[in-house]
């Protein structure tokens, strides 16, 4: 079968907030000062974003990955699906699937009114399906109605998996076992027909980076281990994702040597403020992803700004209020850290080792961690001078932007890439000289520095433009399949050998301080686990 290119648009994680549910007053900006999203101004975000799609010739094929609205609250359901109707409107196919922030079990949501939380009605989870129906489902060829998953025609030879992940029905997102066995069917009809599948859910199920897998391994797609393999085999080789925000591309082959892409996008009310247009050429053997900014809405024009500088100042505003407050206020911090996957019990029973970590932190600049590393980096004052005064937290903020963004800003080659992996270098070989075998402890990586350095440069695929190869279907495992590849790793920084020394010097310093630090540590534990003992239950 020949098949005519096709062109796509994806977006993710609108979170449309509905103004009447608050924007100002103390009880919203504390709310506020933990997201990284633009809720107080989503609807002008969206509608440029919305009015940037109606303008494009090249796609009239909207996919949205779920997360539609902020937390489910009725009044913006009914504003977004006018947005939705409005788009349509204007002659493009939108498909839809709702996930976790759609709905409350209970039925109400938080409204915020001056000093005051309060509440307002939200959507349960069986009101979505009859409320999106007509994005997407009223036009499905397969419709899987306890899942809320759909399978559509999007034209000759392609076909669309709108896969709703919200839950397994074992506590988890996902699927149920009687879900994938209709998806199961599903794929292999297409095949059979020769279709091409392009899939989207709400969870991914390749974490876009070593730490998410760490700090965010729950908000991955349930099972998400067992799923890939068994999408992959299904012939599934292109999935759409959200949940995360983070704008990342990753690959994965199975044993059988099927290849999935899983390919997921940032929120466009979140840095960087992204969608994506996609092309498939199956008779090429590509799939060109490229990224598009959503245009600055006037309500940020006016005031001489761009979107993405928002979004930034937003981001870091919450990284940095983290930092700070990690070294002043544990409570403060684990109401903080969930805007980041990261759950509160984690900072509670740790609390009395982050504080004065984070004290510290806050005070240390790049060129004294650089005076640390000139053994393992080779770089010279000279070679850091126009960055030495600069705060550590600066970096820090600047990584996690680079985790949200997709972004390599750091390649080997530079200054800041060289003195951060010359002190995880440090530390690794701190590690090795204790025996201490990180993998078995993470589950992911072997090193310090295998986990960090994804922060600093991808070398993988990049996450803004890449032209991915479509790999052929094994039905059967292969031993000559094509494998998948990736660029080598260019090494420009020494293996540290300082771990023995430090250990010696530190054993020196504990031994001769012995008493001091067994009460200060015994004190810190115990006093930690009485002050929040009902905290980290």
């Amino acid at each position: 079968m020949s098949f005519a290119p096709l062109t796509i648009t994806v977006l993710t994680d609108t979170h449309y907030y509905s103004k009447e549910n608050g924007t100002s007053g103390k009880a919203y900006d504390i709310a506020n000062a933990k997201s990284q999203k633009l809720l107080a101004e989503s609807a002008e975000v969206l509608s440029a974003a919305f009015d940037q799609i109606a303008e494009n010739p090249k796609s009239n094929i909207i996919l949205i990955c779920g997360d539609v609205t902020n937390n489910g609250e009725l009044n913006a359901h009914a504003e977004f699906i006018e947005m939705l109707r409005s788009l349509k409107n204007r002659g493009k196919k939108v498909y839809v699937i709702t996930a976790t922030h759609d709905f409350k079990g209970n039925c109400v949501a938080d409204l915020y009114d001056g000093d005051n939380k309060r509440q307002t009605p939200a959507a349960s989870r069986e009101m979505l399906f009859d409320m999106y129906r007509e994005f997407g489902p009223d036009d499905a060829i397969a419709v899987h109605k306890d899942s809320m998953s759909y399978v559509v025609q999007l034209c000759d030879g392609y076909r669309l998996f709108a896969l709703n992940d919200d839950r397994n029905l074992s506590g988890k997102s996902g699927f149920s076992d009687e879900c994938f066995e209709w998806i199961t069917e599903r794929a292999k009809e297409a095949k059979n027909e020769n279709q091409f599948i392009i899939a989207m859910t709400h969870h991914p199920l390749i974490a876009p980076s070593p730490i998410y897998e760490i700090i965010g391994k729950g908000d991955m797609l349930g099972d998400y281990d067992k799923r890939i393999e068994q999408l992959a085999d299904l012939g599934i080789q292109f999935i759409f994702t959200g949940h995360t925000h983070i704008h990342n591309t990753s690959a994965y082959q199975s044993p059988k040597g099927n290849v999935l892409y899983d390919i997921c996008t940032s929120s466009p009310i979140g840095y960087p403020g992204a969608m994506r247009s996609v092309t498939f050429n199956p008779n090429e053997n590509t799939v060109a992803v490229s990224t598009e900014f959503v245009n600055t809405p006037q309500v940020f024009k006016k005031d001489g700004k761009e979107l993405k500088e928002v979004l930034e100042n937003q981001l870091i505003g919450a990284i940095r209020g983290i930092i700070k407050t990690a070294g002043e206020d544990i409570d403060k911090l684990a109401d903080k850290v969930t805007a980041i996957s990261i759950k509160p019990k984690l900072v509670y029973k740790f609390g009395w080792i982050i504080k004065p970590i984070f004290k510290l932190l806050n005070s240390l600049k790049v060129g004294t961690v650089a005076g640390w590393t000139k053994k393992e980096t080779g770089l010279s004052e000279i070679d850091y001078t126009d960055i030495k005064d600069r705060k550590v937290v600066d970096v820090i903020c600047e990584l996690v932007m680079n985790l949200f963004g997709g972004e390599s800003k750091y390649p080997p080659e530079t200054p800041i890439y060289k003195i951060v992996m010359g002190f995880l270098s440090i530390l690794d070989s701190v590690l090795r000289i204790l025996h201490i075998d990180l993998k078995k402890i993470t589950k992911v990586s072997s090193s310090i520095s295998e986990l960090v350095e994804p922060l600093l440069y991808n070398a993988k695929i990049d996450a803004y433009e890449a032209e991915l190869e479509i790999y052929p279907h094994y039905k059967a495992k292969n031993c000559n399949f094509k494998k998948l590849e990736f660029p080598e790793k260019i090494n420009t920084v020494k293996e540290s050998k300082k771990g023995l020394p430090i250990l010696i010097i530190g054993a020196v310093i504990l031994i001769s301080l012995l008493p001091v630090w067994l009460v200060l540590i015994l004190f810190g534990f115990v006093s930690n686990h009485i002050k929040y003992a009902n905290k980290i239950k």
